[in-house]
């Protein structure tokens, strides 16, 4: 049950037109009330982004999920937001070209936003004094958008710093690579103060850890960060290596399977197999026996030699401490020949400490393995962060943890001296403090839909444009001349087939034709077009039938007719379609009796000319023997032949005298009478076409072209007409009847007595007149009465 209360709904105003209630919205408050405007009487509920004759910028904008079609939420959500930014919404009504600044609001702060970037495109177009701004204005203070330093996103990019200023640039690039940026107006990478106070952060943290690193007992000093990563990379060979050690000892007959690899079969290849390196890597650091120290300087897999080199180069301070050298004495920093396990665990306890050390390194989030990459010139290379990133980041570092490794203490300080933190944050201001570019764009966006909105209402909520004979609908896309006649109402087909099955609902009299122009590039482009016909006749369309199709934007297309869907056009149609139809199969019953009348006579032509030589050639050989000739013309037989042929004429025309006679007998009626008849003959014909006529619809039509049309959209009678306009002398034009083919002029240029068709004329009518009232008076002669027993007294 619907229980709103009636009193608080908005007013909206109503205007009939096609049959139907059109809403105008005239009104600011019609404007800010069209949500509550009920969905049920709006003429649209969705349309397709193509085949309109609409800014495409607009549909854009108001295709929010670039799905390629525009719905009611869509319409309502762009007059809400033109609502929240502009003073009188009812204004956009007014053809305008461009966005009133008067009518910007500056009782909020989106209003104060918009009036700073229209001061800003304005300064940019040179038109400081400029009452309104259009859209191409906006548009191109936003293409030149990288040409400003600051654009009022609180986003700062390397290159909107001073070029004498290196030292924040550094500042900048290096926070890219340690905690990734922010897309910037300009398109470019840059910080802001969040993602600077982080870098900074890092920084201090990084610097930190080196200081506890540097205070820490390492076991090597200096070295010890390169024996690290030397340990990391030999410890699983060397634990390996001790273990094999252990297991020969427990299995001596497992010796010979513990220093070889499974996997390794000298036959392969010729036995090359095993003197790759790949190969040689697998198998142990040294040959294996039964509680045997590690070799470091003899009898070493070739594969590792040179780290175990290394090894015994930076690691002899360690082994000594708790081991001797091959010769029995402490050789202090002289590298050792062989490594026991006892050695082994020692060195893996004194690097303890560092290696909890490395643990309480910072360490930072690095982007997925799939993460797209993103290059910049001058900039280190970055990756695209994902929408749900907590730092709403638009890029990734690849490698913050190696970059802040890479940075020596001195840079370190520098950069956490304070400088180039106050410089930067001096940059942050200066940018917030100009117009936001984002500003800009809404001001572009505002632009267009002043302009172009309220023609996307006339069109979507009501139809006001299409049944305005002033306006022109979206969804028309041109004009087609076709046989004398150009149709007005054309919309686009994408699909032949599909648009025929939906549109033939409309009951509207339909043209297919496909559409063909070459451009001036040598590139011929096609398409398909539905013309409705609402005036004239289709008995002179077949598929093939050329044309003309002239676009909204003047262009003109060839056109070939493809498909015709056959409906009633027009009550005069309907009324002479019964005497068309009789016409048609009298004169087709006609050609078929003179067909055969005529091929009778060919072949008693044919017949008659070999009798003819028949007798030609027996009155000659008769004529030899002495015969008499026969008679050449029997004069009795002609009369008889020439009073047939009267008898024929008296015949017809007495038929025409008793039906002229039927119809006089009414007296004054007879008028009634053929009216009478004629309503007999044509009114069924018509009576079924104003069935048909009334229910013509758009709404099937544009359905079949993607829309979700919500009402009928009705095609009165009257409309039908104005949508095709058959082919007429212009008004005012001088007629001449002068036509160098009649009568008149054939008889003119023979030289003929001007005066002889008129008086040839005037004699037929006389004699014509004078039959009629003799037999209409006195019946027809005896002579004749024996052949129309009908017309006796």
């Amino acid at each position: 049950m619907n229980t709103t209360d009636i009193s608080d709904a908005p007013v909206f105003s109503f205007r009939r037109m096609g049959g139907l209630d059109q809403v105008l919205l005239r009104t600011d408050e019609e404007w800010r009330q069209l949500g509550q405007l009920d969905p049920k009487v709006w003429m649209a509920l969705s349309c397709p982004t193509r085949g309109l004759e609409f800014d495409a910028r607009t549909l854009t904008l108001l295709d929010t999920d670039q799905d390629g079609r525009i719905r009611s939420t869509d319409v309502l959500n762009a007059v809400a937001w033109v609502c929240e930014r502009v003073r009188h919404p009812s204004r956009l009504t007014e053809p305008n070209t461009g966005l009133p600044l008067d009518n910007l609001r500056d009782d909020t702060p989106l209003g104060a936003e918009l009036r700073a970037a229209a001061r800003l495109v304005r300064e940019k177009s040179g038109q400081t004094d400029a009452g309104e701004i259009s859209p191409e204005q906006a548009g191109a203070a936003l293409a030149a958008v990288t040409d400003y330093a600051f654009n009022g996103d609180g986003v700062v990019p390397a290159s909107s710093v001073d070029k004498d200023d290196e030292q924040t640039a550094r500042f900048i690039r290096l926070g890219l690579t340690v905690v990734g940026g922010k897309r910037d107006d300009s398109g470019q990478p840059g910080l802001d103060s969040a993602l600077a106070g982080l870098f900074l952060e890092r920084l201090r943290s990084a610097r930190a850890w080196r200081q506890s690193v540097h205070q820490a007992d390492l076991p090597l000093a200096h070295e010890t960060s390169a024996a690290w990563s030397l340990l990391q990379r030999l410890r699983p060979k060397i634990d390996d290596y001790f273990n094999r050690c252990r297991m020969a000892a427990f299995a001596p007959q497992a010796l010979a399977a513990l220093n070889e690899d499974a996997e390794l079969t000298p036959s392969d290849e010729g036995g090359q197999a095993l003197f790759s390196l790949e190969a040689l890597a697998r198998l142990p650091l040294a040959r294996v026996a039964p509680d045997q120290p590690l070799p470091l300087a003899r009898g070493v897999n070739p594969a590792w030699g040179d780290d175990l080199d290394a090894f015994r180069r930076l690691l002899a301070p360690l082994i000594h401490e708790d081991g001797e050298n091959g010769d029995g004495e402490h050789g202090g920093a002289v590298p050792a020949d062989s490594l026991n396990e006892k050695n082994w665990r020692a060195i893996q306890e004194r690097f303890a400490p560092y290696a909890e050390l490395l643990a309480r390194k910072p360490g930072y989030e690095r982007p997925p393995d799939d993460a797209r990459r993103a290059e910049f010139p001058g900039l280190p290379p970055l990756a695209l962060a994902g929408e749900d990133d907590p730092l709403q980041r638009d890029f990734l570092p690849v490698a913050p943890e190696e970059a802040l490794d890479s940075l020596s203490s001195a840079e370190l300080d520098a950069l956490l001296d304070g400088g180039a933190e106050h410089a930067f944050a001096d940059y942050v201001r200066r940018d917030l403090a100009a117009p936001r570019m984002a500003a800009v764009r809404d001001l572009e966006k505002l632009t267009l839909l002043h302009v172009h909105l309220y023609t996307l209402l006339m069109n979507f909520v009501s139809f006001a444009d299409f049944y305005d004979p002033e306006r022109q609908a979206i969804f028309l896309a041109g004009t087609l001349y076709l046989d004398s006649r150009a149709c007005y109402l054309c919309v686009p087909v994408t699909d032949l087939d599909t648009h025929v099955r939906l549109a033939a609902q409309s009951h509207l009299c339909l043209v297919y034709c496909e559409c063909r122009r070459t451009s001036g590039s040598g590139e011929e482009k096609t398409s398909l077009i539905a013309a409705a016909l609402t005036a004239g006749g289709t008995d002179a369309l077949i598929e093939g039938r050329h044309g003309i199709f002239v676009d909204n934007a003047g262009r003109d297309w060839d056109t070939s007719m493809l498909r015709l869907v056959r409906n009633p056009i027009s009550l005069r149609e309907a009324m002479w379609a019964p005497y068309l139809r009789f016409g048609a199969m009298v004169g087709e019953q006609l050609q078929k009796l003179v067909a055969a009348k005529d091929e009778a006579i060919t072949k008693a032509s044919s017949k008659a000319v070999s009798v003819l030589d028949k007798d030609f050639k027996a009155d000659a050989s008769s004529t030899a023997a002495g015969a008499p000739p026969k008679a050449t013309f029997d004069f009795a037989k002609g009369a008889g032949i020439f009073a047939a042929f009267s008898v024929g004429i008296s015949v017809v025309s007495a038929a025409f005298a008793y039906i002229a006679n039927s119809i006089f007998s009414l007296g004054w009626w007879w008028p009634v009478a053929l009216l009478i008849l004629f309503v007999c003959i044509s009114g069924p014909s018509m009576l079924l076409a104003w069935f048909k006529l009334r229910r013509r619809s758009l709404g099937p039509l544009l359905d079949a072209s993607g829309w979700a049309v919500n009402n009928g959209a009705p095609i009165n009678m009257t409309m039908g007409a104005a949508l095709t306009a058959v082919g007429q002398l212009p008004p005012g034009a001088h007629h001449s009847l002068d036509d160098p083919y009649s009568l008149h002029a054939q008889l003119r240029r023979k030289k003929y007595p001007a005066w002889l068709p008129a008086a040839g004329l005037t004699a037929l009518l006389l004699l014509a007149a004078g039959l009629a009232f003799w037999f209409w008076k006195e019946g027809a002669p005896v002579w004749l009465q024996q052949w129309l027993p009908a017309v006796k007294k």
